[in-house]
């Protein structure tokens, strides 16, 4: 059983870093004891929320409790004990040590994550939610270590209130590790539990008026705004009958929207810059509803290429996104402008964030 166990633990080793020495932060014996003092003195949580005990744990927070324990076991307990070695001067050790310089998966952000785990899992969500930015903001993190770090920054976010930023995490993360199932069931569970954006809109709230423009305009850029309310309700069915469909008739009803605030945009000023943040709003919010979980019953190679289709979809949508919210910082700078052009360079941010995840950078 023993050896069993050790050659699970190297296995997971060898596919997160380089080097598992035994001279690693922590051993797995003091992790394992450190998380079960953790868990014992926080009986009632659960990372998505509520009190209740143990129910409604995600899948993504037991898997990240696996990454854990098997990074911790990477130390001591993974490897035998080596005999002792003389200990050479300072100076010798320095130039003779093979090691020094190299990294891997256990310095930098690493550690972050696992530190943001334990902080959530305490009830401090506030040192939980920089452990797991600090994660995020590091380009050398493995992407499924990253991936699980924005599900668990997604649920902090929904839990104070944030659902837009939740939203736009749980779509770094599906970006990040797509071929990932932890990952895949984690953002299963937090669209589920977070449910649809309906009510919250990016930016300024829907009808609001433009200052100064022609009655002719403001009519049209009012129209504009009732056809992105009604696109707003339009969700993709993710089950069989009506998949294609569904996405098909979203896709459709998004462009005619995008269509109206186009031909107000040549109004110039602020209808422009209004009209041209909130189709990239509307293309931002398509991407978005296209990662979402396929049916159980599908067949997982047609499930594979599906999502990999829809999720080039969504891609293809946050270019146009990032073009419009451009476009809206583009415009002119005028004092009643600037709502729109915050909301423009947050939320083009965001997009940014989740094509880079994907390794679709843009200029």
């Amino acid at each position: 059983m023993r050896a069993r166990r050790d050659n699970i633990v190297t296995s997971f080793c060898e596919g997160v870093t380089s080097r598992c020495e035994p001279a690693t932060r922590c051993t797995s014996s003091r992790a394992i004891k450190d998380l079960g003092e953790a868990m014992a003195s926080a009986p009632g949580w659960q990372p998505t929320g509520g009190s209740s005990s143990g129910a409604g744990v995600s899948p993504v927070f037991w898997a990240s409790v696996a990454v854990l324990v098997a990074l911790a076991a990477c130390g001591d307990d993974a490897l035998p004990p080596r005999p002792a070695e003389p200990v050479a001067p300072l100076a010798a050790r320095i130039a003779a040590d093979p090691a020094q310089g190299m990294t891997t998966e256990l310095d930098g952000a690493a550690p972050a994550f696992s530190d943001g785990v334990l902080r959530e899992l305490t009830g401090d969500d506030s040192a939980a939610r920089a452990a797991f930015e600090r994660v995020l903001a590091d380009p050398g993190v493995a992407p499924s270590i990253t991936a699980r770090a924005a599900l668990h920054l997604a649920q902090l976010e929904a839990r104070s209130g944030q659902r837009r930023r939740a939203l736009d995490l749980i779509a770094r993360a599906a970006a990040l590790a797509p071929s990932d199932v932890s990952v895949a069931e984690g953002v299963a569970q937090l669209q589920g539990d977070i449910g649809g954006s309906e009510g919250e809109v990016r930016g300024p709230r829907l009808g609001t008026p433009l200052a100064g423009v022609e009655p002719k305009v403001a009519e049209a850029f009012a129209a504009a705004e009732r056809s992105f309310g009604e696109v707003h309700k339009l969700h993709p069915r993710a089950y069989i009958e009506a998949l294609s469909s569904s996405i098909n008739y979203k896709e459709d009803a998004t462009e005619d929207a995008v269509q109206k605030y186009r031909i107000v945009a040549e109004a110039g000023g602020i209808a422009q810059i209004a009209s041209d943040y909130r189709a990239g709003s509307l293309y931002h919010d398509l991407a978005l509803g296209l990662f979402f979980d396929l049916p159980a019953e599908l067949d997982p190679n047609v499930a594979a290429n599906l999502r990999r289709t829809l999720r080039g979809r969504a891609l293809a949508y946050l270019h146009k996104a990032v073009a419009a919210y451009t476009a809206c910082l583009a415009g002119p700078v005028l004092a009643e402008a600037g709502l729109w052009r915050i909301a423009a360079e947050r939320d083009l941010r965001g997009a940014k964030d989740v094509l880079g995840e994907a390794g679709e950078g843009h200029p």
